[in-house]
């Protein structure tokens, strides 16, 4: 609610109840009912109840999957996923949407969070990357380091999740699929 919202409502207030003469009181009244007004309706008090789940107004599931698809675009065209410590919101602003409602897409359409999405993105770029010859030498955990990854842990999980494999596994794997 505007402060000039609130200026007519209790201008309004104090007319509907007869008060015409402005004296000190009133003039208080005048200056601090407004500032409560907009202290009321910013706390949430007024406004609609976001845990209800007939007031959301998220997207629905066809488009959730086409804006997922887009996202895939992005993130194999610029590569975002390699960037350390990277939030949703950053994304979000490329595909001109909120951090809520990319994380609703990402869990309709993938049934993933945000950071399992990213995760899922970075192992395939370390696969990848292990088959391109200068990186041959290179051990897991420095290329999952530079595939995004701030923890060795976080590559572990990842690996598990999407390859249902450890990374010493992974590696023997991958080696025995070259010969």
């Amino acid at each position: 609610m505007s402060l000039f919202v609130s200026y007519i409502v209790g201008f309004v207030l104090i007319l509907s109840l007869g008060i015409f003469a402005i004296s000190g009181p009133t003039l208080v009244f005048f200056i601090l009912f407004p500032l409560f007004l907009i202290m009321v309706c910013n706390s949430g008090v007024l406004s609609e109840n976001e845990n209800d789940p007939s007031q959301r107004n998220y997207i629905d599931a066809n488009t959730a999957i086409e804006y997922s698809r887009l996202l895939d675009k992005i993130m194999q065209r610029e590569k975002f996923y390699l960037i350390k410590n990277l939030r949703i919101d950053e994304i979000s602003k490329h595909l001109m949407l909120t951090a809520k409602e990319l994380d609703f897409i990402i869990h309709e359409a993938k049934h993933k969070t945000f950071n399992q999405y990213l995760d899922d993105l970075r192992v395939l770029e370390v696969k990848e990357m292990i088959n391109i010859p200068e990186y041959e030498d290179c051990d897991l955990k420095c290329l999952a380091e530079a595939c995004g990854f701030s923890d060795f842990n976080d590559f572990e999980n990842a690996l598990y999740r999407v390859f249902n494999t450890t990374p010493q596994e992974f590696r023997e794997n991958f080696m025995e699929q070259d010969v």
